[in-house]
């Protein structure tokens, strides 16, 4: 600990004496001065490129985002992008957050100066777009300025390969050792002039025509049944919903005013997250003023999408597996699937899944984390003709892809199937949650919850680290009252990519993932359960807590 933090203080002088013709930036780091502890929360490492890209707290240091770690990021893609690709191309996105547009064009400024042909959208833009773009110009990579869900001081970086998901493998370790041998300050090539070409509004027309191609399976008439209330969170989801919606026909539906436009500082939703209940906080005041019958919000990028609503009088968030759940049991009515069609999910999603394959026939295949592996499947299925074998694709935390046109989670197209599956249930006097309950009668209750444990800087880093070993080595026949029938280390071989997660079977058939955060400093506790679980969350806590306390 003495060593980083004697390096956290070497490299915050250095910034101070390379930023002096940035006013700023030599400003910020100066109000940091005398402040050891803050020195060295910003500076005692490098902002890791992990699961997402760069991720991480807006501010001046080697460990926040600003424009220097941009720069050097984006200097050192395109060493990479130089050395593996003869002609090399990139296309550039970004979202509604703080210094989003300021970041894109750092990027594209690098990109630049480096000789590699690059497309910046002229707006704030989804994800899903972004995805949509690299294959329809057939670009080397994207890159997209975003921290998703995370809460407003944060932003990102995240990075696409030629197929239009984020990138795995080797490739990430690869880019990682590229940007490893850049400078903050030298050898960064920059240029700044018009040769920067803006992407076609073209574009974003044919993403709405390509989700288009799989239409509602009810009338507009029908879905027009239902009162939506819509919230882009501040965010990029706007245009593109609005123009879905009325492509299908569908107009009974109001956006929330408060989070219609780009608000940087998100100032009614600090985490616009909608996993999260409170995030619908000023969509409950439009229902309860206006009227209506179900929320959606997409998340500030537009990549998640989550619903919520009244039921029986009591607010209710639908978790991002419930609407998988509702999803495919809606899509399996109503198209049913071949015997050799995919369901593609993460280990973190419904094991109800499994019970839906064996009445309807689909494949599921699981994978760790992550929704690039989902988009490898399909990108895969695709390569060898087979793209139609894609059924659907969710995970936990609310990514969906109902329309196999991108390789990416897609918030936009998952709104109009909720708003489609709502109206259709509403037809039969049912609201979300009645037919969920209805699934459960028939499959099984699995109730899905997810408990996030946070922790700070270095050591908790370090805390995190230590859970996860006692987990590993002393847990391994009971956790509370439940019996352990199967543990499994996504560490070791499973078949699938390593990651650093645990899963505890119990006997009653309920089931216990826990992970640390790909881009934040906390723990990630699912459970799946069909009983009481109060004892395993004790339990759980208490080990949490012993770790914390050292």
């Amino acid at each position: 600990m003495r060593e980083m933090r004697e390096h956290a203080e070497q490299e915050y002088r250095r910034w101070l004496e390379n930023t002096e013709d940035d006013s700023s930036m030599h400003a910020e780091l100066l109000k940091l001065m005398g402040n050891d502890d803050e020195i060295f929360d910003a500076f005692y490492q490098d902002l890791s490129f992990g699961t997402s890209g760069l991720r991480g707290i807006l501010g001046p240091g080697t460990n926040r985002m600003n424009v220097y770690v941009v720069r050097r990021a984006s200097q050192g893609i395109a060493n990479y992008l130089k050395k593996h690709y003869d002609r090399p191309s990139v296309v550039i996105a970004y979202d509604t957050r703080k210094d989003s547009e300021l970041f894109a064009r750092e990027a594209a400024a690098v990109f630049r100066g480096n000789k590699v042909k690059t497309h910046l959208f002229g707006e704030v833009t989804p994800v899903s777009v972004l995805a949509f773009a690299i294959r329809q110009l057939k670009c080397s990579m994207g890159v997209m300025i975003t921290a998703s869900h995370n809460p407003k001081h944060y932003n990102g970086y995240k990075v696409y390969n030629s197929d239009g998901y984020q990138v795995i493998g080797q490739e990430p370790e690869m880019i990682l050792e590229e940007i490893g041998r850049v400078d903050f300050f030298e050898g960064i090539h920059r240029k700044l002039d018009n040769g920067v070409m803006t992407v076609s509004t073209r574009v974003s027309e044919d993403f709405i025509r390509a989700a288009l191609k799989r239409p509602p399976h009810i009338s507009p008439e029908a879905v027009n049944q239902l009162k939506t209330v819509y919230t882009p969170l501040h965010g990029t989801g706007l245009k593109y919903v609005r123009s879905l919606f009325k492509n299908v026909g569908y107009s009974n539906y109001t956006v929330v005013r408060s989070q219609e436009y780009p608000d940087p500082a998100f100032h009614t939703c600090s985490t616009p997250n909608p996993e999260k209940i409170l995030t619908y906080d000023e969509a409950f005041k439009v229902i309860d003023r206006e009227g209506g019958e179900l929320i959606v919000a997409t998340d500030p990028d537009a990549d998640r999408c989550g619903a919520a609503l009244y039921h029986d009088g009591v607010r209710t968030i639908v978790t991002g597996n419930q609407l998988g759940l509702l999803m495919l049991d809606y899509l399996c009515h109503m198209e049913p699937p071949e015997p050799d069609q995919i369901v593609a999910k993460s280990i973190v999603t419904s094991p109800l899944v499994n019970q839906m394959a064996r009445k309807y026939g689909f494949k599921v295949v699981n994978n760790v984390p992550g929704f690039r592996y989902i988009g490898n499947i399909l990108a895969r299925l695709d390569q060898a003709g087979q793209g139609n074998r894609f059924y659907l694709g969710f995970e936990e935390s609310n990514s969906f892809l109902v329309n196999p046109f991108s390789h990416e989670k897609d918030g936009i197209t998952a709104a109009m199937l909720i708003v489609e599956i709502a109206a259709f249930h509403k037809a039969q006097g049912k609201d979300l949650i009645d037919r969920l309950n209805e699934i459960y009668e028939e499959f099984g209750r699995c109730v899905d919850k997810q408990r996030n444990y946070f922790f700070s800087g270095a050591g908790g880093r370090r805390t995190m680290d230590q859970i996860m070993t006692y987990l590993r080595r002393e847990v391994r026949t009971r956790l509370g009252d439940k019996e352990v029938i199967r543990k499994v280390d996504y560490l070791r071989d499973t078949g699938l990519p390593k990651a650093d997660a645990l899963e505890f079977d119990f006997h009653d058939g309920s089931r216990l993932i826990i992970r640390p955060s790909g881009t934040e400093a906390k723990l990630k506790v699912y459970s799946f359960e069909t009983d009481d679980f109060k004892s395993v969350e004790r339990d759980m806590v208490r080990i949490i807590e012993r770790f914390s306390q050292v």
